[in-house]
């Protein structure tokens, strides 16, 4: 991507044009496959300036908007935000007409997970810290604790009810977490794993999504160097952690380099229990990356099943239904996305259901695995848009209306 098309396609999001609200929250944790695909060191220079120009605020201020409807079945928790303000949305996915907007307030760049019958909510670089939201009482905060300044958390994961780890861009060391500290967080931060020996020249291994499965934690480590650019390094890894131990007790070096996804976790495929892994290389090149199964149990890459050229752009999420069918996010080297059905044992793609100037961000599988979901951040009409796995059909109503912008979605099981 060039440095024109860049600017066309980030003025077109409002988010340069938009100035310090917006800019350095998203860049800094997009910088990881942004920067990496700027050619001109002009527009590399600049958007750096930008971003070191700009202070870092906790979570935003707001109102409370619409109460949610009550817990009963599943709803869709929908991460909303213009990359000033951040909230968050949530309906009964059988009621996806009764939308509450606005719910609460939330950090301008923020993904969510689900556990235990908790919403944890990871507000990422200038919230820097994780907020425990609980269905049940309406989705008010129970907790909400810091995991350092200028840390910018990006993924929690959980090993037992008082055990969980966060994984921290800015940081060498992941953080072991406490869920269970309570209100005044003193007891929150339970120790540090120390992942710098696979780390690149720089001295950050850029940790990015996490998942506990069978007793060992798995990270993905970006690897970027900052001194180019946050360009790739020479490899991408995935570090193995025993959660009985907290030691450090192997890695996984992938195929490709940048495991890179937006919004979703670390997620094994329940057919499987492989790790699906997206790999994007350098952001704008169509011959460096792809999607590939690592098995946790051997600790071994299996290579790319399907390639950025099989698919015609950068794989940004990803979601398998089974050998023959499966979704991407792609992103072509004019910053256009597209959400696409393709085939994994043919590696060519079958359908478009939706395309767009505008970032299309993370798509989901309901629990009931018949519904992907779509967070379309289309300025004109934006909205979390559905499709049925079955033919791809869209479902109505679409887009559903969340207030801000949709950015991440997960579900919440009712009681």
């Amino acid at each position: 991507m060039d440095s024109r098309s860049l600017r066309k396609a980030e003025l077109r999001r409002g988010s340069i044009a938009r100035g310090c609200g917006v800019a350095p929250r998203r860049l800094r944790a997009r910088a990881r496959v942004r920067l990496s695909g700027l050619r001109a060191p002009s527009a590399r220079i600049s958007l750096l300036v930008a971003l070191a120009a700009c202070s870092s605020g906790g979570v935003e201020d707001r109102t409370p908007g619409d109460t949610p409807p009550p817990l009963a079945g599943t709803s869709a928790f929908v991460v909303t935000t213009d990359f000033q303000t951040g909230s968050f949305a949530v309906f009964p996915v059988l009621q996806p007409g009764a939308v509450a907007k606005n719910v609460e307030r939330l950090h301008s760049d923020a993904v969510a997970r689900v556990h235990g019958g908790l919403v944890y909510v990871v507000n990422r670089l200038g919230g820097d810290n994780v907020q425990a939201l609980d269905p049940a009482a309406g989705y008010a905060t129970r907790w909400q604790c810091s995991v350092d300044n200028g840390s910018n958390p990006h993924d929690i994961a959980f090993a037992a009810p008082d055990k969980a780890y966060v994984t921290r861009y800015e940081r060498a060391t992941l953080l072991i977490v406490d869920p269970t500290a309570g209100t005044d967080c003193a007891r929150f931060v339970r120790g540090t794993i120390d992942l710098a020996a696979l780390a690149d020249g720089d001295g950050l291994p850029e940790m990015d999504q996490a998942v506990v499965i069978d007793g060992k934690l798995y990270v993905t480590l970006q690897r970027l160097d900052r001194r180019n650019f946050f360009r790739p390094s020479d490899r991408s890894t995935i570090a193995v952690i025993d959660v009985a131990t907290d030691a450090l007790v192997g890695a996984i070096d992938l195929t490709g380099t940048n495991p890179f996804t937006e919004t979703a976790g670390l997620v094994p495929d329940p057919a499987t229990g492989k790790l699906v892994v997206n790999e994007v290389g350098e952001l704008g090149r169509l011959d460096d990356g792809g999607v590939e199964r690592v098995d946790p149990a051997a600790m071994r890459a299996e290579g790319f099943f399907v390639t950025e050229q099989d698919l015609g752009g950068n794989v940004t999420d990803v979601v398998t239904i089974d050998d023959q069918h499966a979704y991407a996010i792609l992103l072509d080297e004019a910053a256009r996305s597209r959400v696409v059905r393709f085939d994994p044992a043919a590696r060519r793609v079958t359908n478009t259901l939706a395309a767009g100037d505008e970032f299309l961000v993370d798509v989901a599988l309901a629990p009931d695995r018949a519904t992907l979901y779509l967070t379309d951040r289309t300025l004109k009409r934006p909205g979390v848009r559905r499709f049925a796995i079955a033919d791809d059909a869209e479902l109505a109503p679409s887009p559903i209306d969340t207030g801000l912008p949709p950015f991440d979605v997960v579900f919440v099981a009712g009681p």
